[in-house]
């Protein structure tokens, strides 16, 4: 059962919540609240870092002129993802 509350939290934490849900790591701010809760600040801070390089990365690719084929990088993504979320 969910229950609403509501909370103040630094500009970094509410940042971070809208990273987690650009990157598809949640479905929305308040799941993203909620793993924040369930795992802590500094893992999800490391998995939102690894995200930032990723697509970094995958930008600068696309601006020197490497293509992937269609779909590629969407599912290298969503492989790295759930790599990321299985417990070792």
């Amino acid at each position: 059962m969910s229950v609403t509350v509501s909370i103040k939290v630094r500009k970094e934490v509410a940042q971070l919540a809208e990273k987690m849900v650009r990157y598809g790591l949640a479905r929305n701010r308040s799941h993203a609240f909620n793993i924040m809760i369930e795992r802590g600040l500094e893992e999800v801070k490391r998995e939102v870092a690894f995200w930032d390089e990723v697509y970094r990365s995958a930008e600068e690719l696309e601006k020197s002129g490497f293509r992937l084929r269609h779909g590629g990088l969407s599912r290298l993504l969503e492989e790295g993802r759930e790599r990321s979320s299985t417990p070792p």
